[in-house]
């Protein structure tokens, strides 16, 4: 599979309703094989798009969509505020995980993320070992489980993640 046609853009946030099912699921597709829910896909879906659109409220938090040609392949879900810059979610198509997308992210992200950033935080589910890894890669550490005990929280400095990007390892 080549990847000369991946391109990244900021969601128009009244355009969220348009895309939700598209990337909604590819998080499906790929929690269904590291931490199914037991729930109906509707209603995950209904839970997340709620909890989506009422975050996209604020400015600080920000969708960007990851395409080949026209088709959304992933996304990333982010926000920033005082002092850290919070990765929320990304997520790929499965046949497009591995393929060096990440590193392509970064390098459009950075330039976006205020230059005032001190730190980088994250979550992880517990039963998700390539997101675990990657987040060590970046420096962060695992400070412990969030509240429902089904996520590490991940936290380093911002400095780390850049030190990550600018070595050009891969994931």
């Amino acid at each position: 599979m080549t990847l000369h046609n991946i391109s990244f853009e900021y969601l128009n946030k009244p355009d969220f309703s348009t895309v939700s099912n598209d990337i909604f699921n590819i998080l499906a597709d790929n929690m269904e094989k590291i931490a199914p829910t037991g729930n109906t896909r509707e209603d995950d879906y209904n839970c997340w798009y709620e909890s989506v659109s009422d975050g996209l409220n604020r400015d600080e938090r920000q969708i960007i969509l990851i395409k080949d040609n026209d088709d959304i392949i992933g996304f990333f879900q982010y926000y920033t505020n005082k002092d850290t810059f919070m990765m929320e979610e990304i997520q790929f198509k499965s046949e497009y995980q591995s393929k060096g997308i990440f590193r392509a992210l970064y390098g459009f992200i950075i330039p976006h993320i205020r230059e005032d950033i001190d730190f980088v935080e994250a979550y992880a589910n517990i039963s998700n070992g390539k997101s675990i890894g990657i987040l060590e890669k970046f420096g962060l550490t695992n400070t412990g489980l969030n509240k429902n005990g089904r996520s590490c929280h991940f936290k380093g400095n911002y400095t780390d993640l850049l030190k990550w990007y600018h070595s050009g390892s891969n994931l």
